[in-house]
Formats: structure tokens, sequence, C-alpha cells
């Protein structure tokens, strides 16, 4: 990616979190002085600017945070087969680090309307997702369907917490977990099933 939408400002790593074995959130400390420049909505994305081998990269992740539920900006980055972005932050990216970051955009974000939302999230597609769930139960009074597919048990991002908004909200909100080494890919018959009450409903689709 080498299209740059705006300039770019330092923020310090506050800290990084190991969420699966090749999954990690980079939580930033955004000063008083860039809050409203970092103001954000549910299910946008930070663009990062990272020097690698006298090559400048570009690369947007999705906040996996909620401006409704969290104090703080985080991202979630998987490892990609040879991303070089994607492996130098799980691989080098620490707590105390500045790294070059411009302000939030995107457009996959929490629409004003009061049907249900559905979502289909696959791997790190949740990212953006589960901040749009997190805003919507905070702000709405909506029902909210979440299938998730991951390749195991082990892959799952955010399990913790996707279990915890699931329990305090057991009455609003759904979660189906999808594992490939179990229930196989989803398919189309399978689909159709999980939305045939979801009639005039927002649907949020996001993968890799």
């Amino acid at each position: 990616m080498s299209v740059e939408q705006g300039p770019y400002f330092d923020l310090v790593v506050e800290r990084v979190v190991e969420e699966t074995s090749d999954a990690k959130s980079v939580v930033l400390r955004v000063p008083t002085e860039l809050q409203d420049t970092f103001r954000y909505q549910a299910g946008q994305f930070l663009t990062f600017g990272i020097k690698m081998e006298e090559h400048n990269l570009v690369r947007c992740y999705s906040l996996a945070s909620s401006p409704d539920t969290d104090p703080e900006h985080k991202v979630t980055i998987k490892r990609v087969d040879e991303g070089r972005v994607s492996n130098y932050f799980n691989d080098h990216v620490t707590a105390g680090q500045t790294l070059r970051v411009m302000k939030p955009l995107g457009n996959f974000c929490l629409q004003s309307h009061e049907a249900p939302i559905f979502l289909f999230a696959g791997g790190s597609g949740i990212t953006p997702v589960i901040s749009i769930i997190k805003s919507a139960l905070a702000t709405t009074s909506r029902k909210i369907t979440l299938v998730y597919a991951n390749r195991d048990r082990d892959s799952i991002i955010f399990k913790q917490e996707l279990d915890e908004l699931g329990s305090a909200h057991s009455g609003r909100l759904a979660i189906h977990h999808r594992l490939d080494d179990v229930d196989g890919f989803l398919d189309v018959g399978t689909a159709r099933e999980l939305i045939a009450e979801a009639t005039g409903a927002d649907f949020y689709v996001c993968g890799p």
C-alpha cells in the first residue's frame, strides 16, 4: 500500500498484548493535544508508516477498541506469511517505542439505525467487528449476532473478551464460533440458516 491520506503523528506504544500465537495488540498513547485529532468511530482504522530496509511502507490496521467503552486506542495485527509489516509488529514493536500514525479513517462504521445487527468475521477480521459490537452494546438497544470463523480454538482472537461480552449481554448478543478443524468451512446453506430470522438487519462482513 503506497497511497498516503494525510500527515503522520508520533504516538508512543503504551503496551503490547499477545492475543494468540500469531496476533498481538498494540495499545497507543494519545497525548491530550491530539485527542481531537484521533477521535474515531467504531470500525475505523489507523494508518502506520514504517521505515524498513530503506523503504517507507504503509499499512492500515483496524481499531479493535471502541470509542464508547475503551479509554485507549488499540490495533490488533495478525502475522501474515512473508508479511513484512505484520511480522515486524509481532516480532519487534515494544512498549515505549514511537510509531508514525495517521488520524483514524474509514467508512466500515456502525450506522445509526434501530435494525438488528448481523456480523460475519473471519480471523483478524474480528478487529473492526468487535469495536462495532462494543459500541452498539453501549449506545443502542439493538440485537446483535456474530458469526466468527477461525482455523481452530487457539486462533480465536479476543476469545475471553467475546465470552465476557456474551455473558454480560446474553439477551442481546449471540455469538456463533465456526472452527475449520471442527465444523469445516462455512458454506452457503449454513449461512442461509443463520440469517433466516435476520430480515431487515444491518450486515457487516470482514475477513482476510
